[in-house]
């Protein structure tokens, strides 16, 4: 493995994702700034900037897996970092609701953009039977990032103002892009699918061959993009492992918008906390994440190596499971400031963080095997696009629920969603085994092709 490539792709990871929950810890100042009540706190910036966020960018995203799959990922990984990192500096000079929209959106393309990237260079990177290793270590610098970005907010919001976090992380995320661009490899394609099952380094280099030349995006018309990228989708749907994994992503991500969007000013407001100790006790949240990550990916990849069933059957039990520490979570009407209240309410967050990411670092993997090398990117910016519908989606419902219920029933009710996720991720078992063989005889005939006069 590349270790440097890896390093700099998580860096890359890291510095995208610690912009998502920026606004979290101070809805409820950001609202005060703006003149606004709590349901237009809860519609406008909960809802509206999160379809912005999630939504508005689903076109572009889309671009960015088409190219991830023609021309240097290097290249486009920075071209993200900058776009997501540089309208957050911009926010020191937000000075109404619609400049926010304007550059949360942009924001939201970066976040979207990164997943096709990411996971196409971890492919190349990793051979299938240490893929979940990888996605763990990624999926530690998401949460880490996600976990940072919301800890400067929580911690510095209070004091300086909510727009000063914003230009903190936007500051040393363009100082860690700048490191990118000159220490970043690109992998190879098609080279670690050379070293598992017997395919050997002809059928490495014949992927290398389709996917195609990555010198720049002038050699590349755009019509045959299109045509390429409609070739490539209709590959990646006739597999149904991806159609199930693309699916599980609708309901899935609902709850995980609710958390990073509405939890931290709930706990903040709705139970009393303030916003330093309720970011505390999301940042165990972030913790829990962490170790949830690590212990999911490396069981995960056990299971996987001993019987591909095994892994989605856990990926599922874990969705489902995860749902009740959050209902306990929002039912509780017992939170203090004191020691042995934080404590009691921060040992069921790490619960809920841990289960809460175990699915998630297994669900990109199964992704990953079952996608050939030169169609990764196209697979994820689709995977990448349900995921986005659930985040942009959930809190437009959770706030149309609000206004109805109140918070407390109408977040209940979201984190329900992770059921029908739990039920599509077992249902990857019956219907991975046969894409993964797919994928490998693909790559032997592309190799005899390569290699016959």
């Amino acid at each position: 493995h590349d270790w440097r490539a890896f390093a700099m792709l998580c860096a890359g990871v890291f510095v995208i994702m610690m912009d998502q929950n920026l606004m979290a810890p101070n809805l409820s100042q950001i609202a005060g700034d703006f003149g606004f009540d709590d349901t237009e706190r809860d519609v406008r910036l909960g809802g509206h900037i999160s379809v912005a966020f999630f939504l508005l960018g689903l076109p572009a995203a889309l671009v960015i897996g088409v190219l991830t799959d023609v021309i240097q990922r290097k290249r486009i990984l920075v071209w993200t970092m900058l776009l997501g990192q540089g309208p957050c500096v911009l926010a020191l000079f937000v000075s109404n609701y619609w400049e926010l929209f304007a550059i949360r959106t942009l924001t939201g393309i970066a976040v979207g953009g990164a997943l096709p990237i990411v996971y196409s260079m971890v492919g190349d990177l990793f051979p299938p039977n240490s893929r979940s290793y990888a996605s763990m270590l990624v999926g530690m610098a998401m949460n880490f990032g996600g976990m940072f970005g919301q800890g400067v907010a929580g911690y510095l919001g209070p004091s300086f103002g909510w727009r000063v976090p914003f230009a903190v992380v936007g500051t040393f995320g363009l100082a860690v892009a700048a490191v990118v661009q000159n220490f970043a490899v690109e992998p190879r394609r098609g080279i670690a699918d050379g070293g598992d099952g017997g395919i050997g380094a002809s059928a490495a280099a014949a992927a290398a061959a389709a996917s195609a030349k990555t010198a720049s995006l002038s050699s590349h018309r755009w019509s045959h993009l299109l045509r390429e990228w409609l070739k490539k989708s209709a590959a990646v749907f006739r597999r149904r492992t991806n159609v199930l994994g693309f699916l599980q992503g609708i309901p899935g991500c609902v709850p995980w918008s609710i958390i990073g969007v509405f939890m931290n000013d709930y706990l903040a407001v709705d139970k009393g906390l303030g916003v330093e100790h309720a970011t505390t006790i999301m940042m165990f949240f972030g913790f829990g994440g962490m170790f949830g990550t690590i212990t999911g990916g490396i069981l995960g990849q056990k299971l996987y190596n001993l019987k591909p069933w095994y892994m989605t059957a856990y990926m599922g039990a874990a969705a489902i499971a995860g749902i009740f520490p959050w209902l306990y979570l929002v039912e509780a009407d017992d939170y203090g400031t004191s020691a042995e209240a934080m404590g009691e309410k921060i040992g069921v967050m790490f619960f809920a963080g841990l289960l809460a990411t175990m699915t998630g670092v297994n669900v990109r993997t199964v992704i990953v095997n079952v996608n050939a090398p030169y169609e990764r990117g196209t697979a994820f910016a689709w995977f990448n696009l349900t995921d986005d519908l659930g985040k942009g989606f959930g809190p437009v419902m959770s706030s149309a629920l609000v206004a109805h219920v109140g918070r407390t029933l109408a977040f209940k009710l979201g984190f329900g969603f992770w059921a029908p996720c739990g039920a599509l991720c077992l249902l990857c078992g019956w219907t991975m085994p046969r894409d993964v063989n797919d994928v490998r005889r693909e790559m032997q005939e592309l190799a005899k092709g390569r290699s016959s006069p």
